[in-house]
């Protein structure tokens, strides 16, 4: 389950985003803005296209560039 597309990982954190705004959860600052700018990145690729997580956290779209971290 590490190569998933930008659909599912858009689905996850609209989702994620929302539940923050909302007050339902209540993340550190820093993932919080991690959250935001990572939906709107993902926002600007195609759905269907590869996203790679290695296991410290990094995001990978399918020409190997980084899309984002996730914060420490």
């Amino acid at each position: 389950m590490n190569n998933l597309n930008v659909k599912h990982y858009l689905d996850v954190y609209k989702t994620r985003k929302e539940m923050q705004e909302k007050g339902i959860t209540n993340p550190s600052e820093q993932i919080k803005k991690f959250t935001k700018d990572f939906v709107e990145k993902l926002q600007t690729y195609s759905l269907d296209e590869e996203i790679t997580v290695e296991n410290n956290g990094s995001f990978f779209d399918s020409k190997g560039n980084l899309i984002m971290k996730i914060p420490d």
